[in-house]
């Protein structure tokens, strides 16, 4: 399959993934049970249960929803620039300009963001926790901390890459600049 149309394929799955990202964030934080028939959907904040969620007063729901935008609004953008990324790739002149520099640019953004939204992510749960226990006249919640073995794999790889893809560009950029010497 040619990487036009790999592109083609993978900017509709990446359309396809931020929906369902944006679409679960809010359905975790309004609440909202779907349903389909005698099927029926729950979908509950990372770190609490259903029931717990619906508890939440107006202030620890506004809190919730703005500690838990950064990581949603980082994987929105990387998942922008992978597809200007991908976009590149279905033009004509792709071939020639495929290790352009906003070519790296934009996977080099698209590392960083995931990166950081798994950052974001991690760190929500707990910082949530923290800002509920000293918002007054609260309801208390357990303390829930889960870190799993690929989210860090993932936040690795993804440094890895943002690395690498820097690695890419300071090389692209010295090529050109080496290009203008000879």
């Amino acid at each position: 399959m040619k990487i036009k149309n790999q592109s083609r394929l993978v900017r509709g799955l990446l359309l396809i993934c931020a929906s369902v990202q944006v679409l679960y964030f809010v359905l975790a934080w309004t609440g909202l049970t779907p349903h389909l028939g005698t099927w029926h959907m729950q979908v509950s904040v990372r770190g609490m249960g259903w029931e717990e969620s619906q508890q939440l007063s107006a202030a620890q729901w506004s809190a919730g929803i703005a500690l838990g935008l950064p990581a949603l609004l980082c994987i929105l953008f990387g998942l922008m620039k992978l597809n200007r990324l991908l976009q590149a790739l279905q033009l004509p002149d792709a071939q020639k300009n495929m290790f352009s520099l906003g070519n790296i640019a934009c996977l080099h953004s698209f590392a960083g963001a995931l990166a950081l939204s798994t950052l974001f992510g991690i760190v929500e749960v707990p910082l949530r926790h923290l800002v509920f226990t000293l918002l007054p006249d609260v309801y208390a919640h357990r303390l829930s901390v889960s870190v799993n073995a690929e989210e860090l794999m993932l936040l690795l790889v993804c440094l890895v890459f943002y690395l690498v893809t820097g690695m890419l560009h300071e090389g692209r950029r010295l090529a050109e600049e080496n290009e203008g010497f000879i």
